[in-house]
Formats: C-alpha cells, structure tokens, sequence
C-alpha cells in the first residue's frame, strides 16, 4: 500500500476523526464517518455490478453526490470521468466514447448504477482494490477537433500528495477552498490534501464563487487555491478590501500566469497568508513546480516565477521548451496512441513530457514562463485550443475561412472569431453552444469581407483583432 494513495489517506482520516466536518455543501455538513459510509455504498454497488476496475463517469455539478462519487468510484479501483455539467450532450457522447466508458453513477442520469444514495450510510468497507490503476481521465481542449482525454493514475496523484505533504503544513483544523469545478484537474489536489489532513473542504454556491473573498471569509477558510483571474474578479467587485482574509494562512494559485501586481492585491487582503505560485500542466499531474513569494520581493512588475520543479521529478529545457519527467507524468491520452507518442517520448530509459511551455532559468534555477510554443491559452485556468472552434464551426462552412483569435481585455482573455463573407451569425454561435463548454465559447462571430494578410503573405492577426475594438 502507497502511505500517500488518495484513498488510503481518506480512509486513515475517516477512522481518526469520523465525526469531525469533512463537506459543507449546499448548506449540508457531512462528516468523515458519513462520506466514508456513502462512497462505500457506491464501491459496492459499482464493484457488484462488474464494473470494478473500469472508467466510471459522472456529472460533475459541484454537490455531495459528486464527492461521494469521486471517492466511492476510486473505492472500488475503478477510474472516475467527470462530464461538464452544462455539456453540451454531443461533448458528453465524445467523451465517453473516448474513454471507453460503460456506466454512469449518478441521479438523473440513469445507467445501472443509479439510485445510489446516503440511505446505505454504514455498509463495511468494500475489499482492497489494487492502487496501481487508473485515477481518473480528464479532458482538455483538442487542437485537431473534440476534447483530448489526459489518464492520470493513483500513483501519479500519491506522487503529488507526498510533496505536497512534506512541504506545507496542512492541518486538521483547515477549512479549504474548493473553487475548481471538478471537470478540471486542480479540484483533485482540493479534494485530497483536504482529506488526507483530516480537514474540511468547503465548496460554495455558483452566487458564492462569484464572490469568492466574501465566502471565504464568511466560511472562515484557512487554505485558498484558485487560478489567478478569480483574483481579478474579486478586486473588480471591490470584495478584496484590506484585511479582507483574515484567516487564510495559505494561498495557493495555478492555471495562469500570475501577475505580482495581483499577488500584492491579494496579500492586502490575507496578511497573514504565505502565497505560493503552482505550475503544472495536467500531463503532470495537478502541478509539479513551486515558486513561494517573500514578502520583501512584492514591489516587482510582470509575471511571478513558476519557480523549481518538485524534488522527486526534473525539468530541463530543450531550445526555449520545458521537459518534465518523474513520477507525477500521467500515463497518456486515452485513444489516442499517436498524440501520445508525440508528447511523451523515452530517452534513456527516462520518460519525458514535452510541455510547449516555453520558459527560461536564471541564475537561481528557478523557471519563468514566456508563453506557448503552439496558439495553446487559459481561460479561467482552462486549456483552450482556439483552432477547436474553428473546427467546430468548419462543418457549417464549407470550406469558408474561419479563424478563433484571443484578445485581453481588463487582465482576462477572450475569444473572437472572424469569419470571411456573409453568414449566419447567431446560427453559428447557437451551433458552437451545442459542442462546445460556456469557457470555449468565443465573445462574438465576426463577419470580414476577405482575410487581411501581411506583406510577407501571412494571416494579419492584428488587423483582425483591430477590428474588435474599432467596428
């Protein structure tokens, strides 16, 4: 048994504090005792109806079934699949054919294993699974068209609670955050440095995310982990007043570039916090580089250091490129062995991850980041493709160019895609609801009579985006 297995680590925490707060959700408390006994009904019933060890989906709305999901399916040694919850349905039928799924564990969403509820509360703990298996399969956005399925294993996830445990000093009495929806890979690290603590995860209402500081403060939340944007929303609302988090001890940020301009807004509000700034792209396993920001250093401009990769992996650069290796590298994309053989290479008996992160050292070995090698971007902290949305959009074109461009707007990027001629522009943006996740969706379709190219006889981006802000 691995001491540092998400479910392991649940397990010991249910035992020693079964009484003690491990939830509050849509204004539920659950205990340690009553999640442990709710997931276990669920192993059972997953493990009864032959479903052990295989890819197990669920829609991810952020309530307590999905909590007892997450841990019920990872009980039975089985690989959770967390679908959108807003869809689209076509996304949905993409996903699950990709990953090979054949059961869904849920309420309305009806398959042989529904109905589970907490009326099984106190069934014994189903047998030891093996460890070694699959955790879970998450889904980033897919240059080629359609979401592109990531198969992270529990030791990759053991992996990173063993740092992440030798490192900082998580307690019992913490109430963390849970902002992440748990269709993204940062809620793993939420979910389980929570549990293995012994502490309670608190997850607020989407009203409540909006105003994340006032729940915090409000939830008395001791460790904050967000992306970086969730900041800029706050002090937009003018929520992130000085002394604002009085109890937060511990922030975290990760899935964008952090800017010091925002960490020095956040550190007014949490005086108190020590302020951590996490890299790591899912391939990595939630995150696999630190860098721990002084207080002394907050006067600097432009984007924080993503800092030195955890002591049980590597990183080197190849041209301006990050490599990763180490136990944290998830095993590949799920049907998809070509993609895979791409980004995942072997030299030496070394497996290598190439990020198309690119980034330089300085003197201290530490890592700044300074873009992407491909148009790869993050929007609230998600991987987005924007040739995805051309691609969904280029059955309904003909053959017509179609390009999806970002463009900042008050420290948060947006999409905008130009389509060249006359059409139907809410046709288009109805069919891009019907594929694509709300993040992916661009702000507006815009008509250009030709596509304006540059003298060398290359796309004129620019000159697109101009057209945003000038009509």
């Amino acid at each position: 048994m691995n001491v540092t297995d998400p479910i392991h680590l649940f397990r010991q925490s249910a035992k020693q504090w079964p009484l003690r707060a491990a939830l509050q959700v849509e204004g539920r408390t659950i205990t340690y005792q009553e999640l442990d006994a709710w997931s276990n009904a669920i192993a059972h019933r997953v493990i009864g109806q032959g479903h052990a060890g295989e890819r197990i989906a669920f829609v991810a709305r952020k309530e307590a079934p999905s909590y007892a999901a997450i841990l019920g399916i990872m009980k039975a040694g089985s690989a959770y699949v967390p679908l959108p919850p807003d869809g689209p349905a076509t996304r949905w039928t993409t996903m699950l054919q990709r990953a090979g799924v054949r059961a869904l564990v849920g309420r309305e969403e009806v398959d042989d294993l529904d109905g589970i509820d907490g009326g099984e509360q106190g069934t014994h703990a189903p047998p030891d699974m093996p460890t070694n298996g699959e955790a879970y399969v998450l889904f980033t956005s897919g240059s080629t068209g359609g979401p592109k399925g990531v198969s992270v294993g529990r030791a990759n996830v053991a992996a990173y609670l063993e740092h992440q445990l030798a490192v900082n000093e998580f307690h019992s009495t913490d109430r963390f955050s849970q902002f992440f929806a748990l269709t993204f890979d940062l809620s793993v690290h939420d979910l389980f440095v929570c549990w293995a603590v012994g502490g309670c995860l608190c997850v607020p209402t989407p009203s409540e995310l909006m105003r994340a500081a006032s729940y915090a403060r409000e939830a008395g939340i001791t460790v904050w982990f967000s992306v970086p944007s969730l900041v800029v929303l706050q002090q937009r609302l003018r929520t992130l007043n000085e002394g604002a988090l009085p109890d937060v001890r511990i922030a975290l940020f990760c899935g964008e570039s952090l800017t010091w301009s925002v960490l020095r807004a956040f550190t007014t509000a949490a005086p108190k916090a020590r302020l951590i700034n996490l890299y790591g792209p899912t391939e990595a396993t939630i995150a696999i580089a630190a860098y721990e920001a002084d207080r002394g250093s907050l006067g600097q401009e432009g984007v924080v250091p993503i800092g030195r990769t955890f002591r049980s992996t590597d990183g080197r650069i190849a041209g301006e490129e990050l490599e990763l290796c180490g136990p944290q590298l998830a095993r590949g994309y799920v049907g998809d062995q070509e993609a895979t053989d791409r980004a995942f290479r072997v030299e030496q008996g070394v497996r290598w991850y190439r990020t198309g992160d690119r980034v330089r050292m300085d003197d201290q070995d530490v890592l700044h980041f300074l873009g992407r090698t491909d148009d790869q971007l993050k929007i609230m902290g998600h991987r987005v493709e924007p040739a995805e949305v051309d691609a969904a959009l280029a059955p309904l074109l003909g053959g017509t160019p179609v390009i999806t461009l970002p463009r900042e707007e008050g420290g948060a990027v947006r999409l905008y895609t130009f389509v060249q001629g006359v059409v139907d522009q809410p046709a288009l943006m109805n069919e891009l609801r019907r594929v694509l996740p709300s993040y992916m969706l661009p702000e507006r379709i815009l008509q250009v009579d030709r596509m304006p190219m540059t003298a060398h006889g290359k796309l004129d981006r620019r000159a697109l985006l101009e057209q945003v802000e000038h009509g």
